[in-house]
């Protein structure tokens, strides 16, 4: 029985649209690496630039090359090809571009903890999951996303792990005792603050992409047309 094999085109179109898309996610590896590594350890500085997740900039160009990429491999697929079938490697890469920054994240915290003390991984993981089950309601990777939305600099050891909700209603009970405002005021404040600029660079890339993605699409009509005309020139001097 004959083994079915997709058309060249098509796994063309399917090589490039994984080229690009694991490329984009590398250089964001890269940048997040480089600024949990290098940048956010600055006393002050650094913890003020994490609160405000500066490196969340480098979607604007990490997005447009995104989207111009998956737009242009469209080339490799038949002209008739429907728009919904086209966005379907973007729909998949956006979110899986923007959170691969923040998994990033929690892979290092989990391993600076774990450097950090004489527990194995697995009993940092279960203790992680637990802080941020207390502060957050979730665990793993979306309790980490979640937390940090209002704790953008989370313990760095597993004594302050372990206090972590503790430390947080100190912190807000200090605040209400010096400004006379409830506790719960200061709770929006920092969630609303936290996923506000969170919403605003998820908002910033997905806008990013599909303006480029639409600009690839362009680019890859233009380029069927050029190669019809040169099969045009050709038959024409045969």
């Amino acid at each position: 029985m004959p083994t079915l094999r997709p058309p060249a085109n098509v796994s063309r179109y399917l090589l490039t649209v994984f080229a690009v898309t694991a490329a984009v996610i590398g250089v964001r590896f890269l940048i997040t690496w480089a600024a949990e590594i290098f940048l956010h350890p600055i006393p002050i500085l650094g913890g003020w630039l994490k609160s405000l997740e500066i490196i969340e900039l480098s979607v604007v160009l990490l997005f447009a090359v995104l989207g111009f990429g998956l737009g242009s491999a469209t080339r490799h697929l038949s002209a008739k090809t429907s728009l919904g079938i086209k966005s379907i490697a973007l729909l998949v890469a956006l979110p899986l571009v923007f959170f691969s920054s923040y998994w990033l994240r929690h892979h290092l915290w989990l391993s600076y903890l774990t450097t950090e003390s004489t527990l194995s991984r697995q009993q940092i993981t279960a203790l992680a999951n637990q802080a941020l089950s207390r502060e957050g309601g979730s665990q793993g990777f979306w309790g980490y996303y979640t937390t940090t939305t209002r704790m953008p600099i989370l313990p760095a050891t597993v004594d302050e792990l372990e206090r972590m909700a503790e430390d947080q209603k100190w912190f807000r009970s200090e605040l209400t005792r010096f400004s006379g405002i409830e506790p719960g005021v200061f709770s929006m404040i920092f969630d609303g603050a936290g996923w506000g600029i969170r919403l605003f660079y998820m908002g910033l890339a997905f806008l990013t992409g599909v303006i480029y993605f639409f600009k690839g699409l362009a680019e890859a009509d233009a380029a069927r047309l050029r190669k019809l005309a040169q099969g045009t020139v050709v038959r024409g001097k045969a």
